[in-house]
């Protein structure tokens, strides 16, 4: 064997391939640190596969394994794809934070869930240990797409590659079972949680009561409620007023270790709305925000000493949703001239909430009229969603109108009637019995 012969065949035991043609193992995973710094998720993650993809096909030459069963040269490191394998196992989950994203499309949503899988199955095949805040990033994608099945697979995984969750680990778990609908898992992981020790946070407590609400168990999430109360700063607020006291029963203390929060607070709100409690949701908001959902600008210069919770975002979107859904669209609309005295701003997001197919198919003109007052006062932008909800509201009222029109040309009797029952014809007599 001459000397390039001999160096060939290192070379072919050590990275798979003859030759440097195309990029090498080290170009793949720069390429793909680049794309994760651009903020490129597609291109990082062509990159990863294709360093994977590499790692497949690289197969030392079997003739030559005893003889040159060494540990590669330093030279020859760059060419092979698997000293970066693991390090890119865990910087290119950096595309798939969810946080780190503003605005997604279902599509787009639905890719990120199948990179999400192909990623654990991957790491699985090469033994990569997850660390907790991989364990959360994936967690949180198969939360947002509500696929249960996957938050267990990844949950069991960490589970036996030896990950020591932590709270944050167990309330990802516990969110992510709440948006797949899996109350049953959900309230086994508090109790393995409790089990093991690991002492719950603020966030622990809202999923618990956010889960207390989806399973219609109102007593209970007014009493986790109430725990959370005892431990703030602000609890009198809430405790000399007219509902206070309701949440003040049976209550316990969980060692005094977390208190009232804004995601605890918008829980409730939740569960309150779920259950058509709309005098209470708003005596609730007042009682600990300072605010009425019709404040002077007087009031809210009192609230700049209020020592109570101030709303954020999502509060706001809390009470819209269930005024709207609820038809009471004036004090949604209210709430939103609140939300910007506050200084949140309103966003496509807060319309979408208002106008739904529901509300639009019961008032398409009163709905309209809604976006066009946030378009031109808040400067709130009209997705294409909300128009598509406002069109197919008018082809159907227009559809309707068509065959009152054809059935009075039919049997005006039978379309006196009917304006007599659904109240069509106000001044019209009710119908006589016969």
């Amino acid at each position: 064997m001459n000397r390039l012969t001999l160096k060939l065949a290192v070379r072919t035991l050590h990275t798979g391939t003859v030759g440097t043609k195309g990029p090498t193992g080290r170009d793949l995973f720069n390429r793909m640190n680049s794309c994760i710094r651009d903020n490129d998720p597609s291109g990082a993650w062509l990159n990863y596969q294709q360093l994977l993809h590499m790692r497949t096909t690289e197969q030392p030459h079997s003739l030559n394994r005893s003889l040159f069963a060494q540990t590669p040269r330093p030279r020859d490191l760059p060419l092979s794809a698997r000293p970066y394998i693991h390090d890119a196992h865990s910087r290119i989950l950096r595309v798939l934070h969810i946080n780190s994203i503003h605005g997604y499309s279902r599509p787009h949503l639905d890719q990120l869930a199948q990179w999400a899988a192909q990623y654990v199955r991957e790491a699985a095949a090469d033994s990569h240990v997850l660390a907790a805040s991989d364990v959360n990033t994936l967690l949180h994608v198969f939360a947002v797409q509500r696929n249960g099945t996957a938050a267990d697979h990844v949950w069991q995984y960490a589970t036996l590659t030896g990950v020591v969750a932590d709270v944050t680990n167990y309330n990802a778990y516990i969110n992510a079972c709440l948006r797949a609908g899996n109350y049953g898992r959900a309230f086994e992981v508090v109790r393995e949680m409790r089990e093991r020790g690991v002492q719950p946070s603020t966030w622990t407590q809202a999923y618990l009561i956010r889960l207390y609400g989806e399973t219609g168990d109102l007593e209970s999430a007014r009493r986790e409620f109430a725990r959370a109360c005892r431990n703030s700063p602000w609890t009198g607020v809430a405790e000399t007023s007219s509902i206070g006291t309701k949440y003040w029963q049976e209550k316990t203390d969980d060692h005094g270790v977390y208190g009232l929060g804004i995601g605890t607070f918008n829980e409730m709100l939740g569960v309150l709305g779920r259950n058509g409690l709309m005098s209470e949701m708003r005596d609730l908001f007042m009682r600990f925000t300072g605010l009425s959902i019709e404040a002077t600008d007087s009031e809210l210069q009192a609230r700049a000493q209020h020592t109570g919770l101030r709303p954020n975002a999502h509060t706001f979107h809390e009470l819209i949703h269930w005024h709207a859904t609820y038809w009471d669209m004036d004090t949604a609309v209210n709430i939103v001239r609140l939300m910007s005295k506050c200084g949140v701003r309103p966003v496509p997001k807060t319309l979408k909430l208002i106008v739904t197919p529901q509300t639009a198919e019961r008032d398409v003109e009163t709905c309209a009229q809604i976006a066009i007052l946030l378009r031109e006062e808040y400067g709130v932008q009209v997705s294409q969603s909300v128009v598509r909800i406002i069109e197919t509201a008018r082809e159907k009222a227009e559809e309707m109108e068509e065959q009152i029109k054809s059935a009075e040309s039919q049997n005006p009797t039978f379309l006196q009637t009917l304006s007599n029952l659904t109240g069509l014809s106000g001044s019209a007599a009710p119908p006589k019995d016969s």
